[in-house]
């Protein structure tokens, strides 16, 4: 079932390069086109399939990007300084110690199978954060994560190896 708050399939959105539809699951924003306005304290998944009434793990959207770009526009006039607007890719869903999906048992508020470097939602798993920003700073942080068994890591570089500007 959906997280309190949150719809697993808020709306479709056109990403250049997919060769199959975009939909967002999540809340506290609105999508037009190929353009998403989110606000404050809020946050959206990816998912290749819509379905209303539950997030599916096979449904999240995985992007295959290893020899290609990923490109966006963002205006950050609006995010003031102690504010942080992110763009990151996490390797989701999550999996439990015998490798099937886990929708996780301390979420945090996250979505079922929500997974990332810092273990928010519960689980570990790689995360990529292409954007961490305000209208005063920009930061991009790889993180390393263990080699996971049964596809579930155990342990991931909670700090990363950032650079900023």
């Amino acid at each position: 079932r959906a997280a309190v708050g949150q719809t697993p399939c808020e709306g479709q959105i056109a990403v250049k390069g997919l060769s199959s539809s975009a939909y967002l699951g999540g809340s506290g924003g609105s999508v037009a086109g190929d353009t998403l306005t989110i606000k404050h304290n809020s946050g959206f998944s990816m998912f290749s399939e819509c379905d209303r009434e539950e997030w599916r793990p096979e449904a999240i959207a995985q992007l295959s990007l290893l020899g290609k770009a990923i490109s966006f526009d963002v205006d950050l006039s609006k995010v003031g300084c102690g504010c942080n607007l992110a763009f990151y890719l996490i390797s989701s869903p999550a999996h439990d110690t015998a490798g099937g999906f886990s929708s996780g048992d301390d979420r945090g508020g996250q979505p079922p199978y929500y997974c990332d470097a810092n273990m928010v939602g519960g689980q570990w798993c790689p995360e990529v954060d292409i954007m961490e920003a305000n209208d005063q700073a920009f930061q991009a942080t790889p993180h390393n994560c263990e080699s996971p068994m049964n596809k579930q890591y155990s342990y991931c570089d909670r700090s990363g190896c950032s650079q900023n500007t």
